[in-house]
C-alpha cells in the first residue's frame, strides 16, 4: 500500500508539472499573438502619422492619426509615444535627416494577463515595441516658360508724346503701334506682363501646397537660356520658393545687343531707339530670335534631381512641373568649335532647297523653308549626328532621358498657341506642334498611371498615329486656355502628387 501512495504522490507532483508546462505554452503563445498583434498596430500607426505629412497638418494631427490607428485595433493610447523630427525625444539623430524626411517613430506599451501563471504570481506580462514609418517625400522642380510671348496678351497704348515709349492701359483696344516683341520692356517694371502674372500667381499658390522642408522645390525658368533661381537644397521653404517666383520677369530681347533687332527696339544703352528687324532675304541671321529653350531648361532640371535629389530607396518622388505657352524652338549653345561667334545661338539645322544643302535657311525668303531653325513637324525626328536635328529634337532626347530616370512630368500648355500656331502661307509648321511636344512629355512619364494621349497606336511618331483632339487634357498633360483655369489645373497636380505617394 506504502508503493501505492507513493505513486500517487509522485503522479500529483507530475501533474501540477505537467500543468505548468501546459500554462507556459499556452501564456507563451499568448504572448506571442499579442507581441505580433502590437507590432502590426505600431506599423499601421507609424504609416498612418506619417501619411499626415502635408499642408495644413500639424504636429498634435500626426501624434493624433497614430494614436486613432491604435484605438481602432483595441490598445490603450495612453501607453502610446510619438515622435517626429519636430517632437523627436532622444531620437533625433534617427529623425532629423539632411534632408528631411517624413519619419514617425511610434512606441507602446500593453499588458498581456496571464491565465496560468497566475498561479504562480503573474498576472500579466508587459510588452513594448516600436516602429517607424515613412511617408514618401517630393523633390519637385517648377519650370516657367517666361519667353517674351508671356507679355503678348498684354494691353498697351503709346505714352503721350513719344512714338516709341509704349504703357500698360485697362483699354480694351490697345495700340497696334506697340509691337508684341517689345512689350515686356515696358510691362516688367510695373509686374502687368499678361499672361506671365496670372501664370506667376498661380505657381506661387501651387507652391504653398508642398509640405516643407520635407518636400523640397526647385525653381527653373526658361527663354533663350534656362536659369536655375533656388536648387532642391535651397527649397525647403516656402519663403525661398516664392522668393525666387516672385523674382522672374518676361525675357526682354531688347535689352541684348544680339536680339534688339528680334524685338524691333534697342534699349542697351538706357535709351530706346527703334531699328530694323531682320530681314531673312538679306542675309540676316535670325537665330538670336526664338526665345524657348525647352531642352536646356529639361536638362538643368535633370541635372538637379540626379546631384540633389533623393535616392530612389527613400521612396521620394522625382517631379517636374512645366508651364509653356510654345514649341520648342532654341537651344543650349551649340558644340561648335570654342572660338564660334555663333556658338551660343544654339542649334539650327540648314534646310536648303534641293540639290544642296549647306546655306542657312533665312537667306530664303521662301515661307516654304519656315519656320526657321526647326521643322515644325512633331512626327519627324532626327537623331543627333542628322544635319537636320534642331531644338524639337533635342528637347525630344532629353524627354527620354527624364522617362529612363523615372521621372515623373507633368505639363501645362498656355493657351491658344499650343495648338494654333500662326503659320505663314506656305510654311511647313504643324499648328499643333506644341501641344505635340507638351502631351509627349506628360505621356510617356506618368508611368501609365493615366489615360494616354494617343487614341490609338503606340508609334508617337508615325505620320498615322492618332491623337486625342486639340485643346483637350489628357495624362498628365494639362491645357490651359486661359488664366482662369491655371489654379485649378494646379490644384489638380497637387492632388496627384499626393495620390502617388499614399500608394
Amino acid at each position: 500500500m506504502r508503493g501505492r501512495g507513493q505513486i500517487v504522490v509522485l503522479f500529483a507532483f507530475m501533474l501540477v508539472g505537467l500543468l505548468a508546462l501546459a500554462g507556459l505554452a499556452m501564456d507563451g503563445a499568448r504572448l506571442y499573438a499579442a507581441r505580433h498583434r502590437l507590432q502590426h498596430a505600431l506599423d499601421g500607426a507609424a504609416l498612418a502619422g506619417s501619411n499626415q505629412f502635408r499642408v495644413g497638418r500639424t504636429l498634435a494631427d500626426i501624434q493624433q492619426a497614430a494614436r486613432d490607428f491604435l484605438t481602432a485595433q483595441g490598445f490603450d493610447v495612453a501607453t502610446v509615444r510619438v515622435y517626429t523630427c519636430d517632437d523627436p525625444g532622444p531620437y533625433a539623430g534617427e529623425l532629423c535627416t539632411t534632408p528631411r524626411r517624413k519619419l514617425v517613430r511610434v512606441e507602446a506599451e500593453v499588458a498581456v494577463p496571464m491565465a496560468f501563471m497566475r498561479v504562480v504570481g503573474w498576472q500579466s506580462v508587459r510588452l513594448s515595441g516600436s516602429a517607424t514609418g515613412e511617408a514618401a517625400s517630393v523633390d519637385l522642380v517648377l519650370i516657367m516658360d517666361n519667353s517674351e510671348s508671356m507679355a503678348y496678351d498684354t494691353r498697351m497704348v503709346l505714352a503721350s508724346g513719344n512714338p516709341i515709349i509704349c504703357v500698360p492701359t485697362d483699354a480694351p483696344d490697345p495700340n497696334p503701334a506697340c509691337p508684341k516683341p517689345q512689350r515686356p520692356h515696358f510691362c516688367n517694371p510695373t509686374d502687368s506682363c499678361e499672361p506671365f502674372r496670372f501664370v506667376r500667381q498661380a505657381a506661387l499658390e501651387f507652391a504653398a501646397r508642398m509640405y516643407y522642408p520635407y518636400d523640397r522645390v526647385a525653381v527653373i525658368s526658361f527663354d533663350r537660356q534656362a536659369r536655375l533661381w533656388v536648387d532642391l537644397n535651397g527649397g525647403t521653404s516656402l519663403a525661398a520658393v516664392q522668393g525666387a517666383i516672385q523674382s522672374i520677369q518676361v525675357y526682354d530681347p531688347s535689352l541684348s545687343s544680339q536680339t534688339a533687332r528680334c524685338a524691333g527696339m534697342d534699349c542697351t544703352s538706357g535709351t530706346c531707339i527703334p531699328v530694323p528687324p531682320f530681314e531673312p532675304g538679306l542675309g540676316n541671321d535670325p537665330r538670336p530670335c526664338p526665345s524657348s529653350n525647352v531642352q536646356g531648361a529639361l536638362r538643368m532640371a535633370y541635372n538637379v534631381l540626379a546631384t540633389q535629389g533623393r535616392p530612389a530607396e527613400t521612396g521620394a518622388l522625382w517631379a517636374i512641373v512645366m508651364l509653356s505657352d510654345a514649341s520648342a524652338n532654341a537651344t543650349d549653345p551649340a558644340p561648335d568649335s570654342p572660338d564660334s561667334p555663333t556658338k551660343n545661338f544654339g542649334l539650327c539645322p540648314r534646310y536648303n532647297p534641293p540639290p544642296g544643302w549647306g546655306e542657312p535657311t533665312w537667306w530664303w525668303g521662301d515661307a516654304a523653308y519656315r519656320p526657321f531653325c526647326q521643322d515644325g513637324d512633331f512626327e519627324t525626328r532626327h537623331s543627333s549626328v542628322s544635319p537636320r536635328y534642331d531644338a524639337e529634337d533635342a528637347a525630344l532626347d532629353m524627354v527620354d532621358v527624364l522617362r529612363e530616370a523615372n521621372v515623373v512630368v507633368f505639363a501645362i500648355g498656355y493657351g491658344s498657341g499650343m495648338h494654333n500656331l500662326n503659320v505663314r502661307p506656305g510654311g511647313g509648321r504643324d499648328p499643333d506642334v506644341g501641344e505635340k511636344f507638351m502631351r509627349y512629355l506628360a505621356d510617356v512619364t506618368d508611368g501609365d498611371s493615366q489615360a494616354g494621349c494617343l487614341q490609338s497606336g503606340s508609334d508617337w511618331f508615325s505620320p498615322g498615329a492618332v491623337w486625342q483632339p486639340v485643346g483637350q487634357s489628357c495624362s498628365n498633360y494639362f491645357y490651359a486656355p486661359d488664366a482662369g483655369a491655371l489654379q485649378q489645373i494646379f490644384r489638380e497636380i497637387a492632388r496627384r502628387i499626393f495620390t502617388r505617394l499614399n500608394r
